[in-house]
């Protein structure tokens, strides 16, 4: 019986959305792009649903990919079914309230600068209503019917696409005063190799970038979530690689900044991925974003 439910599930919405765009690039790059995702993210669902199907969808080269037989009549269902159910959604919506302003963010982000935003865009326009797509990192977003997405990335001089506005914000290295006076870091030039060093799964090896020149070695702790880094760091447990919105933290000594290396060239990225959609509610909103950081979310230099 369970085994007859099973062959009857629908996958999931996030990965069929993700396949009918890498599909229709026949490309994960470009899919990755217009969903605000990494091109690991994309590759990531595009496999667990062949998983679940039992069957190749892609036909996988060094620089292209194609569909299969099996990946066109995919392809071809889907973007019958997204069609259908976009009608249906534009009929029930249309006399909607236009109040709404969806947005995904992480959880550090919508803590650390977010928030504060909103409420004070709540007191100047009182009938605007929110909706929050938290998550711990940014590969968990699913977009779908989201009007303004904040993900942390590698800035550009280019803005286009579904690209609004780039927060460039330094990192560089911070950690409690304990833990800096343990290891005399204000001291030292180049990186201990015993320091522990706070880390999340990514791609890009920022300690590495940070020490460029030297080969580290140090033991790492991966932690997802960036909110319980900085508690991690607070506590002891190593370095973190900090930015502006830890700026509270550092006031206050909880953290020090014991070395002058900055890293450059990364930052928060704000994307629109309706923004054909938008409304004048939601523009609004988005001039108000557009006021810099206030005072206490500058870097410390």
């Amino acid at each position: 019986m369970l085994k007859n439910k099973m062959k009857h599930r629908l996958p999931q919405l996030e990965r069929l959305k993700v396949f009918e765009r890498a599909a229709t690039f026949l490309s994960f790059s470009q899919a990755a792009d217009q969903l605000c995702v990494t091109k690991g993210a994309v590759s990531y669902q595009v496999r667990k649903l062949e998983e679940e199907l039992g069957t190749q969808l892609f036909k996988r080269g060094v620089r292209q990919v194609l569909l299969t037989d099996d990946g066109q009549v995919l392809l071809k269902s889907v973007l019958r079914a997204f069609a259908e159910l976009e009608g249906s959604l534009l009929q029930i919506t249309r006399h909607a309230d236009h109040c709404v302003i969806r947005i995904a963010a992480t959880t550090y982000v919508a803590a650390r600068w977010l928030s504060r935003r909103v409420a004070r865009f709540s007191e100047k326009s009182p009938k605007a209503s929110f909706i929050f797509q938290h998550s711990v990192n940014d590969h968990d977003f699913n977009l779908d019917g989201v009007d303004i997405a904040i993900r942390w990335g590698a800035c550009s001089t280019a803005i286009d696409g579904s690209r609004w506005r780039e927060l460039p914000m330094p990192l560089f290295a911070a950690g409690c005063p304990a833990l800096v006076k343990k290891y005399a870091l204000a001291r030292k030039t180049v990186l201990p190799g015993e320091v522990p060093l706070l880390c999340e799964h990514r791609e890009q090896d920022l300690w590495g970038e940070l020490f460029s020149g030297q080969m580290l070695s140090n033991p790492r702790h991966i932690i997802a979530d960036a909110n319980v880094r900085v508690q991690a760091a607070i506590d002891g447990q190593g370095l973190i690689m900090a930015d502006a919105m830890m700026q509270m933290e550092l006031d206050t000594g909880l953290l020090v900044s014991p070395m002058d290396r900055r890293l450059t060239g990364y930052g928060y990225i704000f994307m629109l991925p309706r923004k054909e959609v938008l409304t004048p509610l939601q523009y609004s909103f988005l001039d108000w974003l557009e006021v810099g950081p206030t005072e206490t979310e500058t870097a410390s230099t």
